[in-house]
């Protein structure tokens, strides 16, 4: 299974970085060029800001036409495809993971991180290799740094935003079309901004690059108000239907495939 590396072209460092992790891991991947915000012209912008639950800043828009061109990849592909952002640390068993996963075809997107807050998951676990297995992911919080996509996920969430419109990446992949969801327990992934949550040597200093602007102002609110109200119903639903079969937990990262200091 190949990696697709989400980069923009000013973060060479990063780049470099991914490469020599998925290198040293053997997972052969393809560099995939991010949208930058500053080259995202107004008329783009316009067209795609003002369909999600709020405003979208620029940045926010440029992430997610991002992450739509590797979603194009892997529908084209026809085969599954680790997708990453480029501040995406990686556990030593990956590639073990990764081989493992291209055995289970009845998934649609499998995350593999974990952002320090709760997610909703299935109580029953699927054995996957070693001490890692998966859990169906009801419901999830943030990040999209490294997950699993398929071409049936893939076609969906294509579907979805041409339907819908674009919105935050991770909240598109977690709360937009119905997918067949799963996560990785214990995390085999986390971006490098969490480092420190779990006491893991952090190889690179990373910032980022979508929150650094204020939210766009608009002065007609009420249909941003409505989709909020409709999302979280529907999010009130999928956790009431799964209640009594699931969990919230927070997803630790795997002690033994980190670098992990247990008194943090």
């Amino acid at each position: 299974m190949d990696a697709l590396v989400i980069n923009l072209a000013r973060s060479a460092d990063r780049m470099a970085f991914q490469a020599t992790q998925l290198e040293q891991l053997g997972v052969p991947y393809q560099r995939v060029e991010a949208m930058d915000a500053g080259e995202l012209d107004t008329t783009t912008y316009q067209a795609k800001a003002y369909d999600w639950e709020r405003p979208l800043r620029d940045t926010e828009v440029a992430c997610c036409l991002s992450h739509a061109k590797a979603w194009r990849i892997v529908l084209e592909s026809k085969r599954p495809h680790l997708i990453l952002e480029d501040d995406a640390l990686l556990c030593s068993r990956t590639s073990a993971i990764l081989q493992a996963l291209a055995s289970y075809p009845n998934y649609d997107c499998v995350n593999l991180e974990t952002r320090g807050r709760s997610k909703m998951v299935s109580k029953e676990k699927i054995p996957l290799i070693g001490d890692f297995k998966i859990s169906k992911l009801i419901q999830d919080k943030s990040g999209a740094a490294a997950y699993v996509l398929w071409p049936s996920g893939a076609e969906r969430i294509l579907h979805w935003i041409e339907k819908r419109g674009l919105g935050l990446a991770d909240a598109v992949i977690a709360m937009g079309p119905s997918l067949r969801h799963g996560q990785i327990e214990p995390a085999a992934a986390l971006q490098m901004d969490c480092c420190h949550l779990y006491g893991i040597e952090c190889p690179l200093e990373t910032g980022t690059n979508i929150h650094y602007k204020d939210k766009p102002k608009v002065w007609n609110v009420l249909p941003f108000y409505k989709r909020r109200t409709l999302a979280q119903i529907k999010i009130a639903l999928r956790k009431g239907r799964a209640f009594a079969s699931a969990e919230s937990k927070e997803i630790k990262p795997s002690k033994v495939s980190f670098q992990f200091n247990d008194e943090s």
